[in-house]
C-alpha cells in the first residue's frame, strides 16, 4: 500500500514538473514572439516614417547633418549647380532623407535659376546620394496670362520691399493661420502683378511649421490679395 502512495506520489511530482516546464515553454514562448512583434513595428516605423518639418532654424549653416549630407551627394557634379537656400526637413528611413530649397543654376552663359525642392538620402553609414528634385512653379501660375518667371536675384524677402509690403498688405485683417515669408520665389507682371513665396505655416501661433506656396497680387486699385495657397509636400515624387 504504501509503495502504491509512494509511486502516486512521485508520477503526481512529475505529472506537475512537466506542466510547469510546459507553462514556462509557453511564456517564453510567448515572450519572444512579443519582443520579435514590437522589433518588427520599430523596424517599419523606421522604414516608413513620415516627414517631419523643420521646426528650428533654416539657415544652412544651422542644419550640420542635414548640409554634410547635401554636400556628399553633390560632390564631383559637373554641368549643374545647387545653392541651399532652407534646411525644410527630414524623414527618418534606414538611414535619413532630408528636403532642401535649393536655387538650381545650369552651368552655361546666361542660365537663368530654378527654384527647387531637392531630397538627398544618406545612409547608415554615411553615404548619400541626390533623391530627387522637384521644381517649384506654383500652381497659381497655370491660370496667369503673363509670363511667370523665377526671382533671378536675392531669394530674402526682406531685400525685396516691394515683394514684402504686398505680402503683408495681402494678409492684413486676416486671421487663423500665421504665415512667414521664406523666400521670394517669382511671379508674373502685368496684368497680373503677382509674387509667389516659400512660406512657412502654423495654424495658430506656436503650433508646428509646415511649409506651403503662397501666391500675392498687387491689385489696379493698389489694394492685395491672396491668389493662391498650396501646400508643400518634403518628398519629391507626388502621391
Amino acid at each position: 500500500m504504501k509503495k502504491r502512495l509512494m509511486t502516486a506520489a512521485v508520477m503526481l511530482s512529475v505529472m506537475l514538473a512537466a506542466c510547469g516546464q510546459g507553462k514556462a515553454q509557453a511564456s517564453t514562448a510567448a515572450a519572444a514572439e512579443s519582443s520579435a512583434e514590437t522589433e518588427t513595428r520599430e523596424r517599419d516605423d523606421i522604414l516608413t516614417g513620415g516627414w517631419s518639418a523643420n521646426q528650428g532654424s533654416l539657415l544652412p549653416e544651422d542644419n550640420a547633418d542635414a548640409m554634410k549630407a547635401f554636400t556628399a551627394a553633390v560632390e564631383g557634379m559637373t554641368g549643374y549647380k545647387y545653392e541651399v537656400l532652407a534646411v525644410l526637413g527630414s524623414q527618418p528611413i534606414a538611414g535619413t532623407n532630408y528636403a532642401y530649397l535649393c536655387k538650381g543654376t545650369a552651368v552655361v552663359p546666361d542660365a537663368e535659376p530654378s527654384y527647387l525642392l531637392v531630397n538627398v538620402y544618406e545612409d547608415l553609414d554615411g553615404k548619400a546620394e541626390l533623391r530627387g528634385t522637384r521644381e517649384l512653379l506654383p500652381a497659381a501660375a497655370a491660370g496667369m496670362t503673363a509670363a511667370w518667371k523665377y526671382n533671378s536675384g536675392d531669394s530674402a524677402p526682406q531685400v525685396n520691399p516691394a515683394v514684402q509690403e504686398v505680402f503683408e498688405a495681402a494678409l492684413t485683417g486676416k486671421v487663423g493661420s500665421v504665415y512667414e515669408p521664406i523666400a521670394y520665389i517669382g511671379g508674373a507682371g502685368e496684368p497680373e502683378n503677382s509674387y509667389t513665396l516659400l512660406c512657412g505655416n502654423r495654424a495658430v501661433p506656436n503650433a508646428d511649421r509646415s511649409f506651403c506656396l503662397r501666391t500675392v497680387q498687387r491689385k489696379a486699385d493698389g489694394s492685395a490679395e491672396v491668389l493662391d495657397t498650396e501646400k508643400l509636400e518634403l518628398g519629391t515624387e507626388l502621391p
